[in-house]
């Protein structure tokens, strides 16, 4: 945007284009006036000069006479349109030249009717364009014309030396008005200028404060001193106002800062005027990507109908949020609260993720236990039935139902032991914790597999210059690491190929079991975690096991505050990486 200064200067120069376009025309109709008014008193003189004559002959002697005076051509036309002398036209044509000519020249004829006629043309005779004035006079009773011609391009010069000295005159005299209004505006406007310069650095948010205005070489009793002492009152009051303002926001802010529950602010378009951080991390979003957004932007249609429903409606409504992330669902209770006066809305955010994961935990830990405790009690209450009824059995169909009762026995004892197992993890104190090293604890494990699964080949690769010390529960981790290898084995053809692998990057320790085994399907992938699942419910029947071993390896390495990834390509194998810290953020 342009300052009031270069306002007048761009109107200035505007005027001056507007001015060159139209003086031009004006110049050249001007000098065109002029012409045409010198040539018609030329023609008037010479009228009193000849009106006087006895006779036509008289008439024309006196003409001839005038002639040292005449500046170029002149005619007279009588009454009946003919040319009794013309000063030119008879010394060119010679005998030819007849008095009997009648003429029609347009400004012979507009002289005839109207006294006086003007027109510009071209004479074949003199081989150039002319400017023709022609005025009639009285003579002797009878209405004659003269007609005087002048050089059109002697006009044409005169128009141009008289536009440009118009034009430069002008120029002069605009530039002189500019200059001097340019400095007149300057001295006048120079306290504002300076009003604005004391402003700007708090209008760009360089200072926190409204600085005071002062004025050099400014009367403080004329109005522009009147100005700033009164812009200095108002912003004392203003920056008192904005103090107080600010006091109380941060307060406001602090306090809504440290809940725990997620606050998000809303306009009464939907557009999001405050978010605290907890509201943030609840959403996953950061302060640029939610505040002075419409809500509606954030994809979080749950939120933005409860806000919207609970302005329509003037109430407080409430509802539950769950954002889906991966192998996890986290469980927003939401309240939105109506603002007075249809100002907006407040949504207020509270996370019982943990409350509705142990809700369902429980609910799928019974479902699940109950499931899996019920077959083999089933099995083993319908071969009892099966002795009792029958207490006249073969020796070997004995054996063969007491052999089935044992082994469902077994695994119901193996299953409460991996119940008792996971509820130990979940409980384990600190004083269990102790200093560990994976490197001893995975060269533990090798031989204890080899002693079941002979055929296996394990690769173990651990740099020898790296520190594997963490600290944790060595029983448990032997445990995570068994169920792993073991898994390994389980799951791939006989002999089963095996890699470990061990590094330290960083503050972590990253420990890897690949197999070349069967693969788990893409769809198991994400459920293998889960406790009582079994990807391929044929094969893990053939094997054994409770659906628990990974749920507890699980639980293990989140205990010891790390974390465990899983790959596996269908035909191709699984590997698993765990990542343990080294130094444990209790926090």
């Amino acid at each position: 945007m342009f300052n009031f200064r270069q306002k007048i200067f761009i109107s200035y120069l505007a005027l001056f284009l507007v001015f060159l376009v139209l003086v031009f025309p004006f110049a050249s109709q001007t000098v065109k006036k002029i012409t045409a008014k010198a040539m018609e008193d030329r023609a008037s003189e010479l009228i009193q000069r000849i009106q006087k004559a006895p006779n036509n002959e008289a008439l024309i002697r006196r003409l001839k006479d005038q002639k040292p005076a005449i500046f170029f051509r002149v005619s007279v036309i009588d009454n009946d349109k003919r040319v009794l002398y013309d000063s030119h036209t008879k010394r060119l044509l010679g005998e030819q030249f007849s008095q009997e000519y009648i003429v029609d020249h347009p400004e012979v004829l507009q002289a005839f009717q109207r006294g006086l006629g003007y027109h510009v043309g071209y004479s074949e005779l003199l081989g150039q364009k002319f400017a023709y004035m022609a005025k009639a006079f009285d003579f002797h009773g009878k209405r004659y014309v003269i007609r005087t011609a002048f050089p059109y391009e002697y006009v044409s010069e005169l128009s141009h030396d008289f536009e440009m000295g118009f034009l430069g005159l002008s120029a002069a005299v605009l530039l002189l008005f500019s200059v001097m209004t340019w400095f007149i505006i300057n001295h006048l406007t120079r306290p504002i200028q300076q009003i604005i310069e004391a402003v700007r650095p708090y209008q760009k948010g360089l200072t926190t404060t409204i600085p005071e205005i002062e004025l050099s070489s400014v009367n403080p009793s004329d109005d522009f001193g009147k100005l700033a002492f009164t812009l200095n009152s108002l912003s004392s009051k203003v920056q008192k106002h904005i103090d107080t303002l600010t006091h109380e926001r941060n307060e406001k802010e602090s306090v809504l800062e440290a809940l725990t529950e997620g606050v998000i602010a809303v306009e009464e378009d939907m557009k999001v005027i405050y978010a605290n951080s907890s509201a943030l991390s609840l959403l996953g979003l950061k302060q640029q990507e939610l505040l002075e957004k419409n809500l509606g932007d954030i994809q979080q249609i749950k939120c933005y109908e409860l806000l919207e429903q609970c302005q329509k409606e003037h109430k407080i409504l409430t509802d539950t949020l769950v954002i889906k992330k991966p192998r996890k669902k986290e469980y927003i209770d939401l309240i939105a609260i109506p603002k007075k006066q249809e100002s907006g809305a407040i949504l207020v955010m509270q996370d019982n993720s943990v409350q509705h994961k142990l809700l369902e935990m429980r609910k799928d830990f019974v479902a699940n236990a109950s499931h899996e405790l019920k077959t083999p009690i089933t099995i083993i209450s319908g071969f009892a039935e099966a002795l009792h009824d029958n207490p006249d059995l073969p020796p070997e169909k004995n054996l063969e139902i007491t052999d089935k009762i044992t082994r469902n026995c077994e695994r119901m004892s193996t299953l409460i032991k991996d119940l008792l197992t996971l509820s130990d993890i979940e409980n384990i104190p600190e004083t269990r914790l102790m200093e560990c090293d994976l490197s001893a604890l995975m060269r533990t494990v090798c031989p204890m597999v080899k002693d079941v699964f002979s055929d296996a080949n394990i690769t173990l690769k651990i740099p020898p210059e790296q520190d594997m010390h963490i600290i944790g529960d060595n029983n448990l981790l032997i445990m995570a690491f068994l169920n792993l290898v073991e898994n390994a084995a389980k799951y791939s053809p006989a002999p089963a190929q095996i890699t470990i692998s061990m590094r330290q990057k960083e503050e972590w320790i990253k420990i890897k079991i690949a197999d070349q085994g069967y693969g788990i399907p893409p769809e198991d992938l994400e459920h293998i975690f889960t406790r009582f699942y079994r990807a391929d419910k044929s094969r893990s029947k053939q094997i054994g096991g409770t659906g628990l071993g990974l749920s507890i390896v699980e639980l293990i390495i989140q205990k010891h505050f790390g974390h465990i990834k899983v790959q596996s390509e269908v035909g191709k194998g699984t590997t698993f990486t765990i990542s343990l810290p080294i130094k444990r953020d209790t926090h």
